[in-house]
Formats: C-alpha cells, sequence, structure tokens
C-alpha cells in the first residue's frame, strides 16, 4: 500500500500516523478480515501494492489506538484483567486471529472499545458487526483459553458528539462515551457463524458484495423550499412527494440517488471492483442549482 500527503501535515504528525504495528502474522485473517465482504478482501490482497492512500484518512484509526494504549496502560496496574492479547483459533483448516481489547476476570466480561459517529449507534442499537465481532472474541476466547464470558459490553467515544442533540433529540447518544450491553449469544451460534463465514472467504471466485455489503442507501425524493438548502421532508416515492409539494407554490421536489455508501467513500479497493464499475450508482456528483425565478 502506498500513500500521500495531499494535504501537506507534518512530519511528525505523518510518522505518527503510519507508526502502525498491527500484524496478522501467519494468520489466514483476522476476525475483522472475517467479517468484511469476500470480493474487498480478495481485491485488497489482490491490489496491495497498487492501492493508494491519503494519511488524512488514518487519523480516525489513530484515535482509536490511542484508547486501546490507555487501557494496555491501566490494566498493567490490575492483575485481574487481560488487555490487547492477541489468540487463534483454527476453522475448517483457517488459522483465526482475534485481538481483544479488555476482559475483567473476576466480572467473566469482555469489554472493546469503538470510536465512531453518533449515526452509527442511534437509538442506543449495537450495530450487527459488533455483535458478531464480540461475540467471536467470547468464542475463541472460552475455546481456546478455557475463560468463561458471561458479559459483554461496547464502551462507545463519539468523535462528533453534540450536548445540544443529547438533551434535545430521543435516542441520540447520552454522552461523548458510553457503554452498551452487547447480546451474547450460544456457542453453536457463534461457531456457525465463523464457519460461515470462513466458506464464504475460502471461495476461488469470492461471491458479489451484497446490498448489505456497499452499505446502500435507497433513492429518495426530496421536497425543497426554494432558497433553501435543506429538505422540507424526504418521501421514498415520487406521487408522495409530488403530492406534499403541490400544497405549496414555493415547493418543488429533488430526486436524490441511492448510494452505495461503502464503494464511492470507503473502500480502497473501488478503483479495481468491475462489480463498482458497472455499478449505476456509480457516476459522479453533479452539483445541482435551482433557479429562484422558475417558479
Amino acid at each position: 500500500m502506498k500513500y500521500t500527503n495531499n494535504y501537506n501535515l507534518p512530519d511528525f504528525l505523518v510518522e505518527g500516523l503510519l507508526e502502525d504495528t498491527y500484524t496478522k502474522g501467519d494468520a489466514n485473517a483476522s476476525v475483522t478480515e472475517l467479517l468484511s465482504p469476500p470480493q474487498m478482501r480478495h481485491l485488497l490482497l489482490k491490489h496491495d501494492d497498487e492501492i493508494t492512500v491519503d494519511v488524512s484518512t488514518l487519523i480516525a484509526s489513530a484515535q482509536g489506538r490511542s484508547f486501546h494504549y490507555m487501557i494496555e496502560m491501566m490494566a498493567k496496574k490490575n492483575y485481574n484483567t487481560l488487555s490487547e492479547k492477541i489468540i487463534y483459533s483454527n476453522y475448517l483448516g483457517w488459522k483465526i486471529k482475534g485481538q481483544f481489547d479488555l476482559v475483567l476476570i473476576g466480572e467473566c466480561a469482555l469489554l472493546d472499545i469503538k470510536t465512531c459517529k453518533a449515526y452509527k449507534v442511534d437509538g442506543g442499537v449495537v450495530p450487527k458487526e459488533w455483535v458478531h465481532q464480540t461475540n467471536i472474541y467470547k468464542r475463541i476466547l472460552q475455546k481456546e483459553k478455557g475463560m468463561t464470558i458471561n458479559k459483554i459490553q461496547i464502551g462507545a467515544y463519539i468523535k462528533d458528539w453534540s450536548r445540544h442533540k443529547a438533551q434535545s433529540v430521543s435516542g441520540y447518544p447520552p454522552a461523548e462515551f458510553f457503554m452498551m450491553d452487547v447480546p451474547v449469544w450460544e456457542d453453536d451460534a457463534i461457531d456457525a457463524l465463523i464457519e460461515e463465514r470462513v466458506r464464504l472467504h475460502q471461495e476461488e471466485i469470492p461471491r458479489s458484495c451484497t446490498e448489505e455489503d456497499i452499505w446502500a442507501k435507497p433513492s429518495v425524493w426530496a421536497v425543497m423550499k426554494r432558497g433553501k438548502i435543506k429538505a422540507v421532508r424526504l418521501f421514498s416515492s415520487l406521487a408522495e412527494a409530488e403530492e406534499f409539494a403541490s400544497t405549496s407554490v414555493g415547493l418543488y421536489v429533488e430526486h436524490r440517488p441511492g448510494k452505495a455508501v461503502r464503494c464511492s467513500d470507503w473502500c480502497n479497493v473501488a478503483p479495481f471492483c468491475q462489480q463498482w464499475e458497472t455499478d449505476p450508482r456509480n457516476i459522479p456528483a453533479q452539483p445541482t442549482m435551482e433557479n429562484l425565478f422558475d417558479a
């Protein structure tokens, strides 16, 4: 992977951002890789030397590493905890690597730290991929180390947290950092999940990404007020939007096409992906201007 510095970050910051000691060793996949789309992982392995990433995009992961470092330092003062330990487990001939954040041995509890934006935990619901990841850690700890885990929690740091929204918006994260309980799965269910993911990644020709894989957002029709940028209301159908807009001469309808969020904004191998190349959502964003006199 190659790195650019398009925003002229100072050398000391660039060096710090690139200081990542992570390695999966001789494992076939880490837990995070296992839960990623098979096609994306396949393309990452195939085109690693061709991928270019700007160092500015590494800031979020550096924030996460700072939390992990703090946990590791505090855990050294407490002999009843384990932190940042690497464990391996074999499934269907593959060696899977897991690296958990913290285990509170006396409480039989697993704690994982996440850095995210507020929308990720809207309504207090733990994202499915976090449920899967932490339960796999729980299962590997039990299987390989004989440890009992009866409780799983996520410590979520909300990097765009707003005190005003916390006080006024229902379901908004209550604090900049807060705890979330994760549903604990039965062993058989976790084993079945791991084996399903291993089989998917073992396929010689990986399956195409699903709508869930690409974080698809559906098309919507926005009812706009002339001279305003923010939509008055969003609708899932054109007919409903036009009916609402007809109530005032100052309103008009704007179509907002669906989006493959991961492909367009977050996938490093999108330039090498044939599926994305032919996806109708793969079009450059076009600025739109409304003629205020076209009433």
